[in-house]
């Protein structure tokens, strides 16, 4: 995990800006799976995913940047709303600038290395996090992580892969047991939960959080079973989403300071899926791009097994297998920055961004 150091003055520089800014400047650290990955897969060397391919990007970037997605995703327009640059992926080559923060996510990634070993899982994004800490000179670092806030969305692969088991002869997919269920989905939220609080250690305060979405009702899914949701992967996502909340609240009434935000993503998408044309899209089901029943099998940009793309990708909640578009995602963080108690709670993003 070595890695070249930054550039003279890099020091200064952050440190000045700091000052500049103030009280005004909020620097935003991300750490996820794909839903939050600006691109660092293709930077990693072990990774074994395809490298960034049209046409994802299409849309807005005009180039594939990585994202999983047509276009911008979530934390981008959070950024946006918070007065930020577009937050770059930690492994890009030469980037060392961490005055509005850095994106740690990876896209695959589980919260357990063993859910998908060739990405960057939890606890390695934690160690690349501690590595920037430890490049930046100690009262730099302290006022930088100190202001920032630091978005978490993880375990949807981790949920995905234990909750898809394979057809038994028969053809019928086999419940998982309720013990393991609640087993899995604590450890789960345990390995989260010990992240949070390393960060919380080396100064963090204010937290985002995002719901895992509706795994089992995703194209992907769709495409898997024919038509149906999936039942074992959706309870185990609405498990840990109501733990989540319970977890988190813990936190806020046992650490000082600790203050957080979080999303019910898995509502509003599934909501956006079911009822397309009262958010102004026109499909809601089928991914614009892929092929398979709902274009739910993930080949969008592979030129040698060939794939569908629609041609307004805008009329489109998800892009494709398991992804939404920029459309989407633009409203789901209209939503997440200045939402109501009912979908993002006990404050939204843009309270949690205007926090001292």
């Amino acid at each position: 995990m070595e890695r070249s150091s930054p550039v003279i003055g890099t020091f200064l520089t952050l440190w000045a800006v700091l000052v500049i800014r103030g009280q005004c400047h909020t620097p935003f650290f991300i750490f996820g799976d794909s839903v939050l990955d600006a691109g660092n897969n293709q930077y990693y060397p072990l990774s074994d995913q395809p490298k960034p391919r049209m046409p994802y990007g299409e849309t807005y970037f005009h180039y594939p940047s990585g994202r999983s997605c047509d276009g911008r995703i979530i934390p981008d327009f959070l950024a946006q709303y918070a007065n930020l640059t577009l937050i770059e992926p930690y492994l890009e080559p030469e980037f060392n600038n961490y005055t509005d923060g850095a994106n740690f996510a990876s896209a695959g990634a589980g919260v357990f290395p063993e859910t998908n070993p060739k990405t960057i899982h939890l606890k390695l994004q934690l160690s690349y996090f501690e590595e920037m800490n430890n490049k930046l000179e100690p009262e730099a670092a302290q006022e930088l992580l100190s202001k920032a806030v630091y978005f978490f969305s993880i375990g949807g692969n981790d949920y995905m892969n234990v909750g898809m088991p394979p057809l038994p002869e028969n053809g019928t997919r086999v419940a998982l047991a309720s013990s393991y269920r609640k087993q899995y989905v604590k450890a789960v939220l345990g390995n989260i939960t010990s992240v949070v609080k390393k960060v919380y250690e080396m100064g963090g305060r204010k937290f985002l959080f995002q719901t895992v979405g509706p795994l089992g009702c995703m194209p992907l899914s769709r495409w898997i079973s024919g038509s149906e949701c999936i039942a074992n992967v959706t309870i185990l996502a609405k498990m840990h989403n109501k733990r989540l909340s319970i977890v988190l609240w813990e936190l806020e009434d046992t650490l000082p300071g600790f203050k957080c935000a979080v999303f019910d993503y898995y509502s509003a998408l599934l909501e956006m899926s079911k009822y397309p044309s009262n958010f102004g899209f026109t499909e809601g089901q089928r991914a614009c791009c892929g092929s398979g029943n709902f274009n739910g099998e993930f080949t969008c940009g592979d030129n040698e097994t060939g794939y569908n793309l629609c041609s307004d990708p805008s009329q489109y909640v998800w892009f494709d297998a398991a992804h939404p578009t920029e459309s989407a995602n633009n409203y789901l963080s209209s939503l997440f920055w200045n939402g109501s108690l009912e979908v993002v709670w006990p404050r939204n993003a843009k309270a949690l961004f205007e926090m001292p």
